[in-house]
């Protein structure tokens, strides 16, 4: 008779209250990153065209961030490392935007969902921009050049993600 082994998912983990497999599943998740809020200051964004749409995961994106382009707090990136997928966000503004017209307002954001819909800020308190399913891509309503974002990573697997049975 073969028994089968059930391969646990990382919530089956962290709930199980096993402590070798809870340490797995939250090294897996990379907790570190996780609790860690991270402030992004972005400057000269594909200057002087801008984007509306920013992959904050990309090499692009991260060379705004850094030196004399703008900054980033919170966490300690590796060498060849990106930032992080956004799992919350805390604040998001536009700061600069390229001259002439179809250009992002300048000022805060609210965030929606991939299916909601960017608005532009106008004369209301804020606007609102569109984060991607996979945590990666802010769109916004028009060309910017720069922005201020504060936000937590999402975890880097979910908590369905399987840890392997010989763990």
């Amino acid at each position: 008779m073969t028994t089968a082994t059930k391969i646990q998912s990382v919530r089956d983990a962290n709930n199980g209250g096993d402590l070798g497999r809870m340490c797995t599943g939250l090294e897996m998740q990379k907790l570190g990153d996780v609790l860690s809020p991270i402030k992004v200051v972005a400057t000269a964004i594909n200057t002087p065209v801008g984007l509306s749409a920013i992959d904050i995961t990309s090499a692009a994106f991260l060379a705004c961030c850094s030196g004399l382009l703008g900054s980033h707090a919170g966490i300690a990136l590796k060498t060849g490392e990106m930032l992080p997928a956004i799992g919350r966000v805390v604040t998001c503004r536009v700061t600069v935007v390229p001259g002439g017209g179809g250009t992002a307002d300048v000022g805060d954001r609210k965030i929606t969902d991939a299916g909601g819909v960017v608005l532009a800020k106008g004369a209301q308190p804020f606007g609102r921009v569109k984060l991607s399913n996979d945590g990666k891509t802010l769109t916004f309503e028009g060309l910017l050049t720069g922005l201020t974002l504060t936000y937590y990573p999402r975890p880097a697997v979910g908590s369905d993600h399987a840890i392997d049975a010989a763990t």
